[in-house]
């Protein structure tokens, strides 16, 4: 049967692997993620489905096709804007980013949801000389930014550790897809398995095999894994983890009739989960 992948491109090496960890937060480990920056992507690969954030949209849609490319509109959790709520009126906030037009969209998006009453700068690393991060850094009592740039890997490395104040307080952002472009993203992979499967089927009914308990077998596991990914995405808006034991019991008789029927209806199943993703897409 054919086998999905899923690239996550970023940036940088760590929103790719940011990327990365927000696909896998809903699909698990079941689909092979590999991760790549911007520059590194030279060509469309086949069964391959590529997964960006906004900024990186127009890089990769020249040469990957529009069905092969998922949008990641990321958002930080309700945590992370109640934590910077708590910021006394009239502080400077310092917004720190690789990229500036990210942390103009954070302030903005703070201002939308009440936040106004802070001063927001931005410290953008990958626009601005190293002497202008650190004199920012120097002055900054409140930093703000995506968690994985805010920590031990940027933030805190040897490159900018020496140039934070003994005092600063750092809020960290942990980012999660929409509920839109992650069902986006889950329609398609049901789809991409819909298929595979039908295919598989018919394959082993035109050559008589008598194999069709495992394909019965990957049917409900892909079933599983979908809901179980619905399930993640929306309680990921908050910052809820879901819970991944959902199972059924799948009934396997010997009876190769009984097998092809029940592989039918669990078919049936995968299709009719598949539109009910596509609705929240």
């Amino acid at each position: 049967m054919r086998e999905l992948k899923l690239r996550a491109v970023g940036s940088s090496p760590l929103i790719a692997d940011e990327i990365k960890s927000v696909a896998q937060s809903f699909i698990g480990t079941e689909i092979f993620i590999d991760t790549a920056t911007t520059r590194e992507v030279e060509q469309s690969e086949t069964d391959t489905f590529y997964i960006c954030a906004k900024s990186q949209e127009h890089f990769l849609q020249s040469f990957v096709p529009s069905e092969n490319l998922f949008v990641f509109d990321l958002h930080p959790t309700t945590k992370f804007f109640l934590d910077i709520a708590q910021i006394p009126a009239g502080s400077q906030v310092y917004v720190f980013n690789n990229l500036l037009p990210y942390t103009k969209l954070l302030a903005t998006e703070c201002r939308a949801l009440g936040v106004d009453n802070v001063n927001f700068h931005s410290i953008a690393y990958d626009e601005m000389s190293f002497e202008e991060v650190c004199a920012a850094l120097t002055s900054a009592r409140y930093i703000i930014g995506v968690d994985c740039l805010v920590g031990e890997k940027m933030l805190f490395s040897e490159t900018y550790r020496e140039c934070l104040r003994p005092d600063v307080k750092i809020i960290a952002g942990k980012r999660v897809a929409s509920i839109q472009s992650a069902s986006k993203l889950l329609a398609s992979v049901a789809g991409f398995y819909y298929e595979a499967l039908l295919e598989e089927k018919n394959f082993l009914i035109d050559n008589r095999s008598e194999q069709l308990a495992p394909l019965l077998h990957k049917i409900c596991k892909t079933i599983k894994m979908l809901r179980n990914a619905v399930n993640q995405v929306v309680t990921g808006q908050v910052d809820i983890t879901g819970n991944r034991n959902f199972s059924e019991k799948f009934t396997v008789n010997a009876d190769s009739n009984e097998v092809l029927e029940s592989i039918d209806e669990q078919l049936q199943v995968l299709f009719y989960i598949m539109q009910k993703i596509e609705r929240l897409s």
